[in-house]
């Protein structure tokens, strides 16, 4: 027997030690996935274990969510990750009082006198902002790289992506059965009569993870809310479409079914594509990516990601413009970086402002100007939201309003799509949808994808 079957190997993050090279490299891959920041180990022997328990201290700012939400969240994120909990739990009294802890407000840079300033198609107004086409490059944000890079829709240069992009189950042939059956079951649909404003019955239909006529809520909480400044907002077109609960990091799908709500109840070019009453299931959805690549959209997708039918894998911009192209619903899709002159997050906020502002007049003198424009999928590394507005605050700062899949629709939101009843603080009913400066200079890549009206 050699000396280097007597060796006791350890574990670089945790207290687990066995004499068997391999059956150790399986519980690394097993038990701690890749952290963001790092690339962890593939083999822990010689060598390479060494450089893993290099990446050891960094993978352990990574924690559960104490909530129980099932996210994996970053020590330095888990603060505001909490507070958007406790956002998502607000409720209204009678009189509109909100019922949780007050929150610190962040600082944030002004933003108004270049949103004034910098006219749509100047060069100034794109920085480095990056715009692809589905039939011909695809990209990927990837914090190994210096911001993303399209690849040439062949297959030469593609390379199998790992946890870094494509989360925790990256390597996963199928998901749990439990977890396929609670997708395949769907959130629980409610049916019941109402009572119309001409005093007819009518049938409604809710479906639980699902909240429809939020972005009137919205409109009137920013008109209410003194300290905005103005306010655009997208079409009310858009349902709030949100995880079950023990599902797991299903976001890009989640976004790609509030686009699809979108589509179908604004009734715009493609709905057709969507019948039925429901929106398209996650496992429907990875049917039709899966297709688009078939027939060449972002083919290159499957290279990176091994295929995602039946799977875990993390999605993101490439997938919903692959899916949305190949029903021929056209879209545009830009990536964000930051150079030495300018950061990412002030080139995404001014891309979207430009987005809105085209979508209205200014010259109304309007504090809140409601649009029929079509929401955008946004992705950042680990997360992806849908952008439904955007606002700038009296003192000139800037906030994109959101649509967040992670999170559900508040007891007070709900309750004011209703009956509407000025809260008292309608900044802390908005605080779940408002994504300011400080949330996006945690990032330096951003992705956006747009339909066109």
């Amino acid at each position: 027997m050699s000396a280097n079957e007597h060796q006791v190997l350890s574990c670089p993050f945790c207290e687990f030690k066995d004499h068997d090279s391999e059956f150790l490299t399986q519980h690394v891959t097993l038990c701690h996935p890749e952290d963001p920041n790092t690339s962890a180990p593939r083999d822990v022997t010689g060598d390479h274990l060494k450089a893993a328990e290099l990446g050891a201290s960094s993978y352990t700012n990574n924690v559960s969510c104490p909530h129980g939400c099932g996210e994996i969240v970053h020590r330095t994120e888990l603060s505001v990750h909490l507070d958007l909990h406790l956002a998502e739990t607000l409720a209204l009294d009678e009189k509109g009082n909100c019922n949780t802890i007050t929150h610190a407000d962040d600082s944030e840079d002004t933003f108004h006198d270049r949103f004034i300033s910098v006219k749509q198609g100047s060069p100034d107004a794109h920085g480095s902002r990056k715009v692809f086409s589905g039939d011909a490059t695809s990209t990927r944000i990837n914090e190994h790289r210096n911001g993303p890079k399209s690849k040439e829709h062949s297959s030469k240069g593609a390379r199998r992506l790992g946890r870094s992009e494509l989360g925790p189950y990256a390597h996963e042939k199928q998901m749990p059965s439990w977890l396929r059956k609670l997708l395949q079951t769907g959130a629980k649909m409610n049916r019941f009569n109402k009572i119309s404003s001409s005093g007819t019955i009518m049938k409604e239909v809710t479906i639980e993870n699902e909240a429809s006529q939020v972005i009137p809520v919205l409109s009137k909480l920013c008109q209410h809310d003194s300290n905005v400044q103005r306010a655009f907002l997208c079409s009310p077109s858009v349902r709030h479409v949100f995880k079950l609960r023990r599902e797991g990091g299903f976001c890009g799908y989640r976004n790609i079914q509030m686009l699809i709500s979108y589509i179908r109840d604004a009734q715009r070019p493609g709905s057709e594509r969507f019948p039925g009453p429901n929106l398209p299931s996650i496992l429907e959805l990875q049917d039709m990516i899966e297709e688009a690549w078939d027939n060449g959209y972002n083919s290159t997708g499957r290279l990176e990601t091994g295929g995602i039918k039946g799977t875990r894998k993390y999605i993101g911009t490439p997938e919903a413009q692959a899916l949305f192209l190949s029903l021929g619903i056209r879209c545009s899709a830009s990536a964000f970086s930051e150079n030495p002159s300018v950061q990412a997050h002030d080139t995404l906020l001014q891309d979207v402002a430009n987005y809105f502002r085209s979508g209205c007049s200014l010259d109304t003198g309007e504090k809140i100007l409601q649009t029929e424009l079509p929401p955008i999928y946004f992705q950042h590394r680990g997360h992806s939201m849908t952008i439904i507005g955007f606002e700038i605050s009296k003192w000139g700062s800037a906030n994109l309003l959101v649509f967040d899949p992670m999170f559900k629709t508040s007891p007070a939101v709900r309750r004011l799509v209703h009956q509407y009843v000025k809260p008292s603080d309608p900044a802390r009913v908005l605080k779940a949808y408002r994504r300011g400066i400080p949330y996006l200079k945690k990032y330096r890549d951003f992705e956006t994808l747009s339909l066109y009206v």
